[in-house]
């Protein structure tokens, strides 16, 4: 067991600690909280914890969990005394975890093409941290975001875009066969701020709030859409989706 990441640890682990605090610390972000359905969430929700993410890791499981939940602004959510449980069945084998209870190392957890599962943090605007995926010789390492993430059946790539203005990844998508599909402007003063610069493919930006903006792009397999937040004039991108033909 194995994570080259400074702010999570890992370490094989045969029984699970209970949660500590009363259920009312993980009730603050309902739409974040998932209902058990695999052996191995259950045996999680067993020791009160709110889990979050239960999603298939080669031949494991990832079980994301956290002990406090509290919601903030724009259907935000801030994570902490978050882990990253690998389960094979209902037998768990390893634990990540933060540095330390109140940090926000580790939120949700989604699957990705080849078996390897991307780690968020816990942060009001999660950002992924690293991924996970079990090696050849039976290793489990969270190590750092692979520069490219395989989408469709591998039929496409999209690169990793994460903190990146959205100047500089529309250049790296466009190098991935990701091609901006012009929008008809509406008339809100951020788009026609980005359209001026350029970036004809913003779709809308929201006045308040975390400030998200969304961008739409095509290629050979599908449809992509890329969200950024802040207020800059040109926003970093926090997170991405695909849609497949």
């Amino acid at each position: 067991m194995v994570s080259e990441l400074k702010d999570i640890r890992m370490k094989a682990i045969a029984s699970l600690p209970k949660a500590v605090g009363s259920s009312t610390d993980r009730n603050g972000c309902p739409w974040r909280v998932i209902q058990p359905k695999s052996a191995a969430a259950r045996l999680v929700a067993a020791q009160g914890w709110a889990v979050m993410a239960d999603v298939p890791l080669g031949a494991y499981r990832a079980v994301s969990f956290a002990g406090q939940m509290e919601a903030g602004t724009s259907g935000t959510c801030n994570i902490t005394q978050g882990n990253v449980a690998v389960f094979d069945g209902d037998k768990l084998l390893a634990l990540a975890y933060g540095k330390s209870a109140d940090d926000a190392a580790i939120g949700n957890l989604t699957a990705l093409e080849g078996g390897a599962v991307r780690v968020w943090d816990g942060d009001i605007v999660g950002s992924p941290v690293g991924d996970l995926r079990v090696e050849v010789d039976g290793t489990v390492r969270l190590g750092k975001l692979a520069d490219e993430e395989s989408v469709c059946k591998g039929q496409a790539k999209v690169p990793n875009v994460y903190g990146m203005p959205i100047d500089k990844a529309r250049k790296a998508l466009a190098d991935k066969g990701w091609k901006p599909v012009r929008i008809k402007p509406d008339g809100e003063s951020r788009q026609a701020g980005l359209i001026k610069r350029g970036i004809v493919e913003v779709e809308s930006c929201s006045g308040t709030g975390l400030a998200y903006c969304s961008f739409s792009y095509a290629g050979a397999a599908g449809a992509l859409s890329i969200v950024t937040a802040g207020e800059k004039g040109l926003p970093n991108v926090v997170g991405y989706d695909v849609k497949c033909r």
